[in-house]
């Protein structure tokens, strides 16, 4: 047997897990220390082999003074990330340590549905290889998003690449999105200010004549991988394609820089399908809960 370590956060040795997890194949940017400070108040804490060879961040909210497991928002895929592979007895260790807590939701990332099939519910993540010359990119594309690339291009809109996270913030506020809480939009914001502070933020804004933005997208640098956080589009205004000549121009700015566009997925029929017309692959990731009646601690 393998003995595992449960580290709580104001004890985690922050050296030696960063470069655990920046030393992983499977790294993801939801699992930085600042990244889950900010999504969770700092109720996180760490299961961690060896010396931190291996290691699996545990997000945590407490209701009602129980303590639980929940995956926190803006925060796709967690799980065990090592630099070396793993053996299958060695995961399994760390799926039962996570058994034993009380689990709303938990996300295995990709890397571990594929070779361990975690316990757990099987969801769709969408993934565009952009590791090659735009124009094979390009290629793939359904005759839908070329479309819409023409109509937009026709509409003289202006593409900034920056992000005013006060304006994306109004502008979600005044679509009267009920799926994003006052909450939530303040923990976005102190999520663009720590990914700005850590180098990991990009952001772009696309903007008509009148200098309104029309879309907007959040995006962070997550290793080989750019991921999309958030993006929006301005209801008021009439659709002329701005979406997928947003995504183009980011596709046509990372082709070759970046080995992967992460759209993180969709459950939605048809926002899946609008991923896929890109030429998206799916990918498979695990959501683990042991709680039968989760509605009970809705937060």
């Amino acid at each position: 047997m393998f003995k595992l370590q449960k580290i709580k956060r104001k004890d985690l040795d922050v050296d030696k897990y960063s470069k655990a997890l920046n030393d992983a194949s499977n790294y993801r940017i939801y699992a930085e220390h600042w990244y889950l400070d900010i999504l969770t108040e700092e109720k996180w804490e760490c299961l961690v082999f060896g010396d931190y060879e291996v290691i699996m961040p545990i997000p945590l909210q407490y209701k009602f003074g129980i303590k639980f497991v929940l995956q926190p928002i803006y925060c796709q895929q967690l799980g065990v990330f090592y630099k070396e592979e793993i053996s299958e007895e060695i995961f399994r260790e760390f799926e039962k340590k996570l058994h034993k807590y009380r689990v709303r939701a938990y996300h295995f990332n990709e890397e571990n549905t594929e070779k361990f099939s975690p316990e757990g519910e099987r969801r769709v993540n969408q993934i565009l290889n952009i590791d090659k010359p735009y124009e094979y990119i390009f290629k793939e594309y359904r005759k839908g998003r070329k479309s819409d690339i023409n109509v937009a291009k026709k509409a003289n809109l202006n593409l900034v690449k920056k992000l005013n996270i006060d304006e994306l913030i109004t502008l979600n506020r005044e679509n009267q999105d009920a799926f994003i809480s006052e909450k939530n939009r303040n923990k976005l914001k102190l999520l663009f200010e720590s990914l700005r502070r850590n180098g990991k933020l990009i952001g772009y804004s696309l903007r008509n004549n009148g200098n309104e933005n029309i879309a907007m997208c959040l995006l962070s640098d997550s290793g080989n991988r750019i991921i999309l956080i958030f993006l929006i589009r301005n209801k008021s205004k009439k659709p002329c394609g701005e979406i997928s000549f947003l995504l183009n121009e980011i596709f046509k700015d990372f082709s070759q820089v970046v080995k992967e566009f992460d759209f993180e997925g969709s459950a939605i029929p048809g926002v899946a399908s609008f991923n896929e017309s890109f030429g998206a692959d799916k990918r498979l990731y695990t959501i683990f809960s042991n709680m039968p009646n989760p509605k009970l601690l809705n937060a």
